[in-house]
Parts: C-alpha cells; structure tokens; sequence
C-alpha cells in the first residue's frame, strides 16, 4: 500500500512539473518553432513590400494582442515590420546609412560629432498604429523618429533619439550615455 502511495505521488509531482514548466515556456518555444504568418499579415507585407523576402518571424504578445515580428529583405535593406495578423502594420524599424537621412538631420549629426565623435549606427522607426480601446488603430500620418547611436571623442557610447517634426525639423526627444564600450544592440 505504501509503495503504491508513493508511486501515486511521484506521478502526481512529475505531471505537476511538466505543467509548470509548460506553463513557464511558450515564448521560448516560440522563438524556437516555425511561427506561421498569417494570411493577413502576409498579404500586408506583400502588399506594401513587393518582391520582399521574408528572413525570420517572431511572435509575441502585447496586452492580449498577438504582434508578428518579421525581418524582411529587399536589395540592400533590412526592415523589421511589427505587424497584427489581420495585416495591420504597427511600427518598422531600419537601419539606414547617413547620407541617406534628411540634410535637417544631417545638420543635427554634425553638431552631435563635432568635437570628434563618431556615428555607429542609425535606426529608422516609422509607427503607423497606437493601440487604442483594445486593438491597433492605423494613425493619419506615421510619427517618424531616428535613434542615433554615436561614440563621443571619449569613446563613450551616447543614444539620441530625434523625432521628425514636419517636412524639414527633427526636435531631439532623448538622449543617454551608458559608458559602455560594447555594442550591446540585441537585434543583429
């Protein structure tokens, strides 16, 4: 009687483990699985990137509202579309070169590196939807921002962050120095 007792409880406690760590794992699981894309997400993409080349799909969840993560590639771009699967597109990021920024933000770059200061890399973020009463809601005219990673004349990693105001005006939202000498983006 005994021995069946315990035989009982340790099926009991490793069918508890499997369900905690179950429980514990699905987005590990996801980064691991291929995440099938939806229909329409995939026609989204498609759509406003002919010729794309789809690289990598994440998934994720934000506040009950499942957002696709995918890396696409066109002739010598890189581009990270948040996307909803029913194909609403929430924000893009690109790495782009300097001289293919507006001169306004070239004027602001040569401010920033004056003083010997060197430009490591620039993202471009285009948000084309907020959340709003539980779903994305695709805004009037997208909110642009540059983030602008530049290593002072001191080796010092410094973040700018300017967000495009209008045609011709970039208006500098943030700035931040980590004293890091390492390149710690976690998205190449």
């Amino acid at each position: 009687m005994r021995t069946q007792m315990l035989q009982q409880w340790q099926k009991t406690w490793i069918a508890t483990a499997l369900i905690l760590i179950l429980a514990a794992t699905p987005a590990t699981w996801a980064d691991d699985m291929a995440v099938k894309l939806p229909d329409g997400a995939l026609g989204a993409i498609n759509t406003t990137y002919p010729g794309c080349a789809i690289k990598d799909v994440e998934v994720e969840d934000e506040r009950n509202i499942r957002i696709f993560e995918v890396k696409i590639s066109l002739p010598n771009r890189i581009i990270e579309v948040e996307i909803t699967g029913d194909g609403n597109i929430v924000e893009t990021e690109e790495k782009v070169a300097q001289d293919t920024v507006p001169a306004e933000l070239k004027s602001e770059i040569s401010k920033l590196t004056a003083n010997g200061g060197q430009v490591t890399t620039i993202e471009k973020h285009e948000i084309l939807s907020v959340r709003s009463l539980g779903a994305f809601r695709k805004l009037d005219k997208p909110v642009v921002f540059y983030d602008l990673k530049i290593r002072d004349e001191k080796g010092i990693r410094r973040s700018f962050k300017f967000e495009q105001v209008g045609e011709k005006r970039f208006i500098l939202k943030g700035q931040d120095a980590d004293g890091d000498d390492d390149d710690d983006d976690d998205d190449d």
